[in-house]
């Protein structure tokens, strides 16, 4: 019997563990089955908020459809952590005599962990177990973009190069839906509930959901974004064909629908970045080649993951930050948090945030940049709000993004490089499209006064909680002192 291990890969199309079953199992007339496993308690540790859980919970009852299509059964295995996951697993595998075991490889260090721990132990009690591990979170695998001393790149631009080198190489196709199996595979997995402890077939969706996440979460009342395959692809399609062209112009105003909305469906595996890279290959201009960087940006982050998993481990890639005092004044974190620093742009972009589990890439570099800068909080405290909140939570992209804007990551902003918020919203809401939608209040006031915040009181609207100035210059001396103690 042939084993599908589901993971952050929730699709059936350029799935290489799913089709790799399906192929090598059809050889022989052999059944197939998939699992998931639930970790609420590892989830909590890792900081995945309710909002991406019950994202994902949707994203599996759409995954059973499809399989349920594909006549494959698919067991939930509902555990706390990753190390009871493991014993269920290797439960499952020896109850249903299990000879092969496919997953795709997932890069953080805890992941990687499990796996291997988990391949030693089934190796150790049935060495002719076949275990299929395949690449199928980024376009190109880290270990295969790597410098002349085969280490992994700590710049971006020359990840980029090496990658797009090696895509004429490694680069496959994307695997279209794999064939269904026979009707009878459906029955293979009857009776299992009974004999392995915390398990259940996916039947009753909305009773798994209340299980799972409970009912009393206030962010269970924000609607989950629709990242059911039919409906990514479409928008994937729809995107190139009418906006990749215009994706470099519009991507960095909030006010304007420019960027892809695909992030949720890549962050839980509803599509594949090797599907997006290639349709958006079949445009020439210059600004669908913006939005293939903005893929290698996420391969980048991964890698990095892959090669220099401290960063996995809420460590900084640059030792300054061991020596940076923190502030962590609450008060500003919460005014941060909720919208009311008494910046426009600032709040807007939070209370987007709050309110539909989503952000605007240009914002979220504008409001880390504030919270590590100007409030001088712990970058630390940023990413994990952000995980807390968001729908497409990518642990990889969100560390490498929060550490870069603090100047402690790869390729990191320079430290002396701080986001002005007063210039961005000018730049980049000229009109105060986007503040006015977010902040209400702030809808009676013409644009001029509106950006002129710093100096205006506008009515009720809190006044600025820091010197935006003053709070610059001190974050770039707060950086020289921690860049010289980090040097003795």
């Amino acid at each position: 019997m042939h084993l599908v291990w589901f993971r952050n890969d929730l699709r059936i199309q350029d799935n290489p563990a799913l089709f790799r079953a399906i192929e090598d199992a059809s050889k022989n007339a052999e059944p197939v089955i998939a699992c998931f496993c639930i970790c609420r308690s590892q989830w909590e540790e890792h900081g995945i908020g309710h909002n991406q859980q019950r994202l994902m919970m949707q994203a599996l009852a759409n995954l059973n459809e499809s399989l349920t299509r594909l006549n494959i059964p698919l067991v939930l295995l509902s555990t706390d952590n990753f190390e009871n996951s493991n014993k269920q697993l290797e439960s499952i595998v020896s109850l249903l005599k299990i000879s092969h075991l496919y997953f795709n490889i997932e890069y953080p260090w805890n992941e990687r962990q499990r796996d291997k721990l988990l391949v030693e132990r089934l190796k150790n009690r049935d060495s002719n177990l076949n275990v299929h591990r395949s690449v199928a979170d980024s376009i190109v695998a880290p270990w295969e973009v790597v410098n002349g001393e085969g280490k992994g790149y700590k710049v971006f631009s020359a990840f980029a190069r090496s990658a797009k080198n090696k895509l004429g190489e490694f680069l496959r196709e994307p695997l279209p839906s794999p064939r269904a199996m026979p009707s009878g595979n459906l029955k293979v997995v009857n009776g299992i509930s009974e004999q392995l402890t915390n398990s259940v077939l996916i039947e009753d969706v909305s009773t798994c959901l209340t299980e799972v996440i409970g009912s009393s979460a206030a962010e269970e009342k924000l609607p989950l974004p629709d990242i059911s395959e039919a409906s990514v692809n479409s928008k994937l399609e729809d995107f190139c064909r009418d906006e990749i062209n215009q994706y470099q112009i519009d991507r960095d105003f909030p006010s304007i629908e420019g960027t892809s909305k695909l992030s949720c469906a890549l962050a839980l595996g509803t599509i594949s970045a090797l599907q997006c890279y290639h349709r958006a290959g079949k445009e020439s201009s210059d600004s669908a080649s913006k939005w293939i960087d903005e893929l290698l940006w996420r391969d980048f982050y991964r890698a990095v993951m892959w090669h220099f998993s401290g960063v996995s481990k809420g460590r900084a890639f640059n030792p300054v930050d061991k020596a940076l005092q923190w502030k962590n004044d609450v008060h500003q974190i919460q005014a941060w948090k909720s919208g009311n620093t008494g910046i426009p742009i600032i709040d807007a972009a939070m209370r987007q945030l709050n309110t539909t589990g989503w952000m605007h890439n240009r914002l979220r570099m504008i409001v880390a940049s504030f919270l590590t800068k100007n409030l001088w909080v712990d970058w630390r405290m940023g990413e994990a709000y952000f995980a807390e909140k968001l729908f497409d939570y990518d642990f990889a992209s969100n560390n490498g993004g929060w550490q870069w804007c603090a100047s402690v990551g790869t390729d990191a902003a320079p430290y002396f490089r701080v986001f002005n918020p007063a210039s961005q919203q000018k730049k980049f809401d000229p009109q105060a499209l986007f503040i006015k939608q977010w902040l209400p209040e702030l809808a009676p006031y013409d644009v001029r006064t509106i950006h002129s915040f710093e100096k205006t009181a506008l009515g009720r609207y809190p006044q600025p909680i820091v010197d935006l100035k003053q709070t610059r210059k001190d974050a770039i001396e707060f950086f020289k002192q921690a860049k010289e103690l980090a040097s003795c």
